[in-house]
């Protein structure tokens, strides 16, 4: 099965507390589709929703025999030990099926991240790793200010954070760049579906084997000056983000696409096409 995919798809995800705004608006989900040379996008009000629309996508891929890779714009995992602190095991997974279990996320957004980071931090020593919060939310256990963190004993960055500086550590829940919310509410969605496609779904590059439906870390900004130079003059710069990325991996050479897939560490995780900026460039531009 090892090769090419017949559809790329790539998610811009978000940890909104309630439903987008119908108006399509940055800071929501959007969702692009490549396919057959051609790219379209759509917009999605809640992460129910996307992920109705992406097992729509699966569902119908597995029917008729076609491959696919989906991309999500969040950490699949977290800073070596994190795992085994809190599950006992390294295993990436074992953290997915613990946040699965505890986190409350209904069709119109609302959630629990910050009481299941809470939670989280008082497994650790100190004050942290987890940080970010409303002020009228914020404890001594869960406070706003990442300064007010000390001897939870966690790195700050995954080793790919380190190579990829301008990304927020997974840590950060609120504000601008808070890509821990998003992982939080991410994970236990990506779980629901290794559960429902079973050995039909692998995850990069956490499992090595082929399967129909493989899913992988993006990070949209890898590519920040080429959208910026495709995105349209009223275009949202997130919906922008996803069809660049879509076309980028969809051109590939399949071979090329397979070794990426494969690269990086199997308990923190990694970011797709990180150092392979020049390809991914060459592969829109041909």
């Amino acid at each position: 099965m090892t090769g090419g995919f017949d559809q790329v798809v790539m998610v811009d995800w978000s940890a909104r507390s309630a439903p987008s705004p119908a108006r399509p608006t940055k800071d929501a989900i959007f969702v692009a589709v490549a396919d057959g040379g051609r790219t379209s996008v759509t917009y999605h009000r809640t992460r129910a929703d996307a992920l109705a629309c992406l097992t729509g996508l699966f569902d119908a891929a597995l029917a008729g025999g076609r491959r696919v890779l989906a991309g999500f714009d969040f950490p699949f995992g977290y800073p070596r030990g994190f795992a085994r602190a809190v599950t006992g095991t390294p295993d990436p997974f074992a953290v997915w099926d613990w946040l699965a279990t505890r986190i409350a996320d209904d069709d119109r957004n609302a959630n629990n991240r910050f009481d299941v980071a809470e939670a989280l931090n008082g497994l650790f020593p100190g004050v942290g790793p987890f940080w970010g919060c409303p002020a009228a939310r914020a404890t001594a256990a869960l406070p706003m200010k990442g300064s007010l963190r000390h001897g939870h004993g966690m790195a700050e960055r995954r080793v790919v954070e380190a190579r990829m500086r301008t990304a927020q550590p997974v840590w950060k829940l609120f504000t601008t760049g808070s890509v821990g919310s998003q992982s939080l509410l991410g994970l236990p969605r990506l779980q629901n579906l290794r559960r429902r496609y079973g050995p039909a779904l692998a995850v990069r590059p956490f499992e090595d084997r082929d399967a129909p439906i493989i899913l992988a870390e993006i990070y949209p900004s890898l590519l920040a000056a080429e959208v910026k130079r495709r995105q349209g003059e009223d275009e949202i710069l997130d919906a922008a983000q996803v069809v660049v990325m879509a076309q980028a991996f969809a051109g590939l050479d399949p071979t090329r696409l397979d070794a990426m897939l494969r690269e990086g560490d199997r308990e923190e995780g990694w970011i797709l096409g990180l150092g392979h900026h020049d390809d991914l460039i060459a592969t829109i531009n041909r």
